[in-house]
Formats: C-alpha cells, sequence, structure tokens
C-alpha cells in the first residue's frame, strides 16, 4: 500500500492537508500535492504517478477535467474531488471517465472506496474479477447487476434508478449479496472480490 505514488491536485490547503493527512493515516506515504493544473500537468509529464485524485474546480474553473483527461490518455487512474453536483459539470467529468468521485466533505473510508474502487476499474482484469466474484459466491442475475452498480460506487437510491427498482427492493437484494459474500459493507464486499480474485481455482 504504502508503495503508491499519489498526486493530489486540489488549490484549497486546508482540504489537501486534510485528504494527505487521511492517506497518510490509511498507509499511503509516497504522496505529491500541487495546485494548479500547469504544475500537475508537469509532473504527469515527468515522473511515474500510479493514482491522480483531482479537484474538479481549480482556480474557478474546470481545470481538473483537463486534467482528468490527461491521466486518462497516460493511463494514469484517477478520480475526481469535487463539492459540485450540478448537471452539467457531472456530465463534463464523466466524459473524462473518472474511476470514481469523491463529493466533499469526506471520510477516511470514503477515500479508501474511492481508491480501491478507481483501481479496480483500472485493471485489465477488472471485469474478470466481478464475474469470479459473481460465480463463486454465487449471486443471482439480479445480484450479479446490482453488484456491478456496487462497484461503479452507485448509491443505493442510483442502483435504484438504474435498474427501475425500489429502495426498498435494492436493500432486499443487498442484504443477499452481504450475507453470500461475508461483508456488512459496501467497501467489504470490494475486499472480498479482491480477496477472491487472489485464490487459486
Amino acid at each position: 500500500m504504502d508503495s503508491l505514488r499519489i498526486l493530489i491536485v486540489e488549490d484549497e490547503v486546508i482540504i489537501a492537508e486534510t485528504l494527505q493527512e487521511m492517506l497518510f493515516q490509511l498507509g499511503y506515504k509516497k504522496i505529491q500535492r500541487c495546485k494548479t493544473q500547469e504544475h500537475a500537468e508537469s509532473i504527469i509529464h515527468e515522473e511515474t504517478i500510479d493514482l491522480a485524485i483531482l479537484d474538479i474546480n481549480l482556480a474557478g474553473d474546470h481545470e481538473g477535467i483537463i486534467l482528468g483527461h490527461l491521466c486518462r490518455k497516460k493511463n494514469i487512474p484517477f478520480f475526481f474531488l469535487t463539492s459540485y453536483s450540478d448537471k452539467k459539470t457531472l456530465f463534463e467529468a464523466t466524459e473524462a471517465k473518472p474511476g470514481n468521485y469523491l463529493i466533499k466533505p469526506f471520510a477516511p473510508e470514503d477515500i479508501m472506496v474511492a481508491i480501491q474502487m478507481t483501481l479496480l476499474h483500472s485493471q485489465p482484469e477488472g471485469k474478470a474479477k466481478i464475474l469470479k466474484a459473481i460465480k463463486v459466491f454465487d449471486l443471482s442475475a439480479r445480484e450479479s447487476e446490482i453488484l456491478e452498480h456496487i462497484v461503479d460506487r452507485l448509491s443505493n437510491q442510483e442502483i435504484g434508478e438504474k435498474l427501475f427498482l425500489s429502495l426498498n427492493t435494492i436493500k432486499y437484494h443487498l442484504r443477499h449479496i452481504y450475507s453470500k459474500m461475508g461483508a456488512s459493507t459496501k467497501p467489504e464486499v470490494i475486499e472480498r472480490i479482491e480477496y477472491i480474485w487472489i485464490q487459486k481455482d
């Protein structure tokens, strides 16, 4: 974990410091910080970065989205840090294909989930991991659909909207997924997917 080289691009010093401290607490030690698009571009072009955390709204604009496209071009896994929730901004951000979103304010567990899911999505075997978990835990077709949306870090409400199911129905299926996978939270589900992947068939 401490070998992962993380770049934080955030122009609000307090938020950047808080995020870095939380990452330290989670065991991540190789962290760089910068505040501008130009500095971030220099680091991305010249250094090896394993994961980038990008604030969408740099310098009062959406420069983080531009950086997201650059990370995508350089095959650097990244996710967006944002307080924005308006549809236009999120649509523009989605076009950069981030691994996830971290909404301000955030807690350490939110960061861990965002990192895990971003890295899972970035791996060529990411889909294979999910398929193996579905097979090993004998998930139904509906449970499999919900599991994929969990990996996409959708909320229960968002999963329900995508699958045209009520919130109670989603919660019902989640209970079955948790029971089958030996998990009690969505982060634990991700951990179980990773654990099963490294086990021999």
